[in-house]
């Protein structure tokens, strides 16, 4: 089988798709062809700064070649932003028919994790077509939604097997050609123990949360939680989207930018709590967070808001409904985790250990074949 993929810029940042294709990759050829963006550039030094970093890739096509990426054939094609537009879908279908051997007939296994990326490909009797839906686009932040909207329906309709991460947007997709694909995780990194993370050392009661923080991340929460808590050292890790200024100021509160993703480990099995502080959105109710599962193969106890996802392990999750109840329950985790007769690491790790990127890759082939 022959796969060609739309999905994220690859090694941007660890996502679904990524890890299913790292071990498809090791027995069938994989095209990847970076992010094709989904909503037209604005006139502001974030978009244009982007705009800058994609063209030097598109104009060099510029191939990643560490170790880890030899086996996916990444490619960076020159393509307009503006896919509403025909002559703009005529020119990005050239570009990228110019990057694939469609005079063969061998059938490519088409894999969209991007709605608009339909748009743009040439689909033969013998291809086939996947949409990996990971998201509710219609709610998802920074994204032209007439645009999303419409090259999503033409998506679905065109699908030949859906794939959805969660019971929400399972029920959005034709029951015919749709199945759900949670998310899996690599159990071996997060579960097998790790050096403390140097960062660590100097802090105590840490209750930590890496991701990206953005406008679904309950800001307000979290600064009560620190405020309210000045025992507790609130530790955040990822790239900031929003404004954190006023919750980075407190004193008990540390803020890395950036932190790789192999290097999670060393920080959330040393860590007291792993928090999923997120507010109540469409976006929320309808997404499967990879760290979830991460966070249960680390084996600390997890605080979360409530979302259907997270429903499921209620059991070994404390989750709340409210600010005081999400404090409460923190204050209960913190006493769990400091309880060394009870062994939480070895319950939690076994809700996910049969969930690894391994059987979600070998899901996917089995209903291709």
């Amino acid at each position: 089988m022959k796969f060609v993929v739309f999905a994220e810029d690859w090694g941007r940042h660890p996502s679904s798709t990524q890890h299913i294709f790292k071990v498809i990759a090791e027995q069938y050829q994989v095209t990847w062809f970076n992010s094709v963006g989904m909503r037209k550039p604005k006139l502001n030094l974030t978009d244009l700064g982007r705009v800058y970093s994609k063209l030097k890739l598109m104009l060099l096509n510029k191939k990643q070649l560490s170790a880890e990426k030899l086996l996916i054939n990444t490619r960076n094609p020159l393509i307009l932003p503006w896919h509403d537009r025909k002559w703009v879908a005529r020119f990005n279908k050239r570009q990228i028919a110019k990057q694939l051997d469609l005079s063969s007939q061998e059938p490519i296994i088409y894999w969209i994790s991007v709605p608009t990326a339909i748009n743009m490909i040439q689909l033969r009797p013998q291809d086939s077509l996947i949409y990996y839906c990971g998201d509710d686009f219609s709610n998802l932040a920074g994204v032209d939604p007439q645009l999303i909207q419409e090259s999503e329906a033409r998506l679905i309709h065109q699908a030949h097997n859906i794939f959805v991460v969660s019971k929400v947007l399972l029920d959005k997709m034709p029951k015919h050609k749709t199945q759900l694909l949670e998310h899996g995780v690599d159990y071996t990194l997060f579960s097998q123990m790790k050096k403390t993370n140097s960062q660590l050392n100097s802090l105590n009661n840490i209750i930590g949360f890496y991701g990206s923080l953005s406008e679904w991340l309950d800001l307000e929460l979290l600064i009560k939680l620190a405020k309210t808590r000045p025992q507790y050292h609130l530790l955040l890790i990822g790239k900031a989207d929003i404004d954190i200024s006023a919750l980075v100021a407190l004193p008990n509160v540390t803020y890395l930018a950036q932190v790789a993703h192999h290097q999670l480990a060393s920080f959330s099995q040393h860590w007291q709590v792993s928090l999923l502080p997120f507010i109540d959105n469409g976006q929320i109710r309808a997404c499967n967070p990879l760290k979830l599962k991460e966070y249960l193969a680390a084996g600390k106890p997890i605080v979360s808001s409530c979302f259907p996802a997270v429903e499921r392990y209620k059991d070994s999750v404390l989750i709340a409904r409210d600010h005081m109840g999400f404090i409460a329950r923190v204050d209960y985790a913190m006493e769990i985790s400091k309880n060394s007769s009870l062994d939480w690491r070895t319950y939690s790790q076994q809700l996910v250990k049969k969930h690894s990127w391994q059987q979600k890759a070998a899901f996917v082939i089995e209903q291709l074949v």
